[in-house]
């Protein structure tokens, strides 16, 4: 019998759409997906969502793969990067080994617990009212080393971090405390407590300077204006503790503002908050330490991040009354 040659053209057609199918499953095989394997399934589970996924093709034999391993019971939850067509054993030493997704979280200085728990909620899929709930847990704070304190406001030092997606909020919550506790080396204390201070009374003093510095040359002499008006036994009258105490951010505080009961509110209470009010960085733990030496106990805002600071409450009423002046002229 004899065989019929196909036209040149025509062979060349199925040869490129027999190569152009070899390609597509090969990029398919290739292609990488994010897999995510809740808490609490069971080994036939997670083998159901790999095979959904088409990380694996027989669910059964990855199974019994795991058992012949021993590896059932150590398999780790989270989202992992992971390839279409993968070698069972490969899936296995990625999923026992905990090689997840690793995902960056920035805390920004001044950021309080309700805006990190946003943070971290947006980026690891943790719920933000588990996070709030177990940073104000007496027990889970004096397992972190927190003592005597309302919560973990200001024990979270703020930086960028990196963590697995899908991470449970007390692994997170023990590093970010942790690394405060790195920060505070056993120098900061020291200095501390020879002005008289505990810990948890620099962090709320080192707190109040960064939500009211803008400018790094500042913070010391803030600084001293909280001491020096601690130690005149005046109320502290910082803006930010009464933003603190509402229960959203105003643009702009009233002064019906400043009568909010509260114990944080610093113009109606003397001395310090309960405390910290946010997560202070190095610089204003510093200057919480070293102060600048003045006499100031005012100062007002010029509305370009720096302040006027002044000694008497004449001064601070003129300076407030220039600032006023200027901004009506149009801020020039």
């Amino acid at each position: 019998m004899r065989v019929k040659k196909l036209p040149l053209p025509a062979l060349l057609l199925l040869l490129s759409v027999t190569f152009f199918g070899i390609f597509l499953v090969l990029i398919e095989k290739k292609e990488e997906v994010i897999v995510h394997i809740p808490k609490g399934l069971t080994a036939k589970e997670i083998a159901k969502i790999l095979k959904k996924e088409g990380i694996i093709e027989d669910e059964l034999g990855f199974f019994l793969l795991l058992r012949i391993k021993n590896a059932e019971r150590r398999l780790i939850s989270g989202w992992y990067p992971m390839k279409r067509g993968m070698e069972p054993e490969e899936v296995i030493d990625i999923l026992t080994r905990g090689k997840r997704v690793m995902v960056p979280v920035s805390i920004p200085p001044g950021s309080n617990l309700r805006e990190i728990a946003g943070i971290v909620e947006k980026a690891l899929g943790i719920d933000s009212l588990e996070f709030l709930e177990l940073a104000h847990d007496k027990r889970f704070m004096e397992e972190c080393g927190v003592y005597d304190a309302p919560s973990l406001e200001g024990y979270i030092y703020p930086e960028t971090y990196v963590f697995a997606k899908g991470e449970d909020a007390r692994f997170v919550l023990r590093v970010m405390v942790k690394r405060m506790f790195e920060v505070l080396d056993d120098s900061i204390p020291l200095r501390a407590g020879e002005m008289g201070l505990n810990v948890h009374q620099l962090l709320t003093i080192a707190s109040l300077i960064e939500e009211e510095a803008q400018v790094d040359e500042e913070r010391p002499i803030i600084a001293s204006v909280i001491y020096n008006r601690l130690k005149r036994g005046m109320p502290l009258q910082i803006d930010a503790t009464v933003q603190y105490a509402l229960p959203h951010h105003k643009p702009r505080l009233f002064y019906k503002d400043l009568r909010i009961e509260s114990p944080y509110n610093t113009y109606l209470h003397r001395g310090l908050p309960p405390g910290p009010i946010a997560s202070p960085g190095i610089k204003s733990i510093r200057a919480a330490i070293h102060p600048a030496r003045t006499d100031y106990l005012y100062y007002v805002s010029r509305g370009d991040g720096t302040h006027i600071f002044t000694r008497t409450a004449r001064e601070h009423i003129n300076a407030k009354r220039r600032v006023k002046r200027k901004w009506k002229r149009g801020g020039s």
